[in-house]
């Protein structure tokens, strides 16, 4: 995140404020997280600073035609107030959940509540480096005689909010995406250990049947911390007395998880401790039916 005058160069695709969900944190205020390895299938030797991993140099900014910064940091601003506002949410339902009294709450999230996750998550999806690159390639392909800046340029001004015209930002493709996870179910899944993992790809999607009228996931997995893992389903798939509620997350639902999030991911999965024998069996069995099928994420 851009701190004040002061522009940032490491601009982050996963934020260091979600990541820190799943990590150690020290008395330094270092937040300290496991890395394991989905091309070597290998757990790191010892944790990393979440401030140094996820992040690409000048990620979001655009370009002139020489090649200066246009309004730097404003994408990666933008950015910013979306974190803000979620982690004010995701404290929010931590303390709810450590609260006895809570746990039987009928309506653990408010609207507004909902609005901030559905916009992280949905940015998620799309500040992803390869994301952009798709749009980048797809851009091109369709216009041969676009150059690399201008087409990432444009890329970056259609795929990401700025901020600075509410009618521009409305038709971006986050915010248009946005609507398609609107509507939806959710409960609150709790583990009794720090055994929640995450990942370089953190959202898994489960797809539309062929048959759906509407463009609305079958379901959507996200962690939102070591212990919490948030679900999105369709209402009318949710009986209304199961919705927006904690629940116990069972060893089945766990394991989902360690199997979609290893196949949703793109190089690297991240947990608070480090990986057991069991976790990384049932993460590298994952991967290799995935390498067999192509097929991501597996279906329920």
């Amino acid at each position: 995140m851009a701190n004040g005058d002061n522009p940032t160069e490491k601009e982050h695709f996963i934020p260091r404020m979600y990541l820190r969900g799943f990590s150690e944190v020290k008395e330094s205020g270092k937040a300290l997280i496991w890395q394991f390895s989905l091309k070597t299938m290998q757990q790191t030797p010892v944790q990393v600073d979440v401030q140094d991993i996820c992040f690409e140099k000048n990620l979001y900014e655009i370009k002139g035609r020489d090649g200066s910064f246009i309004a730097q940091n404003t994408i990666e601003k933008t950015f910013g107030k979306i974190e803000d506002n979620t982690n004010r949410v995701i404290r929010a339902v931590c303390a709810k959940s450590e609260n006895e009294n809570c746990l039987n709450c009928p309506s653990v999230l408010s609207e507004d509540d909902k609005s901030y996750l559905i916009i992280l998550i949905t940015s998620l999806l799309y500040r992803d480096p390869a994301a952009i690159e798709s749009g980048i390639g797809y851009l091109q392909k369709s216009n041969p005689n676009m150059d690399d800046r201008e087409a990432r340029n444009f890329t970056l001004l259609n795929l990401l909010p700025l901020g600075l015209d509410t009618e521009w930002d409305k038709n971006t493709i986050i915010r248009t995406a946005v609507g398609n996870l609107t509507g939806m179910a959710y409960q609150i899944g709790i583990a009794d250990e720090d055994i929640i993992i995450t990942s370089d790809r953190p959202v898994v999607i489960w797809s539309p049947k062929e048959d759906e009228q509407h463009n609305r996931p079958r379901a959507v997995a996200f962690p939102l911390t070591s212990r919490l893992l948030l679900y999105m389903f369709p209402e009318e798939s949710v009986d209304p007395i199961a919705r927006n509620c904690f629940v116990k997350l069972s060893e089945d639902q766990i394991n989902d998880l360690y199997v979609n999030t290893a196949v949703s991911a793109r190089n690297w999965i991240y947990s608070r401790n480090q990986l057991t024998t069991e976790q990384q069996r049932i993460i590298k069995e994952a991967r290799k039916r995935l390498d067999r099928t192509e097929h991501a994420p597996e279906n329920r």
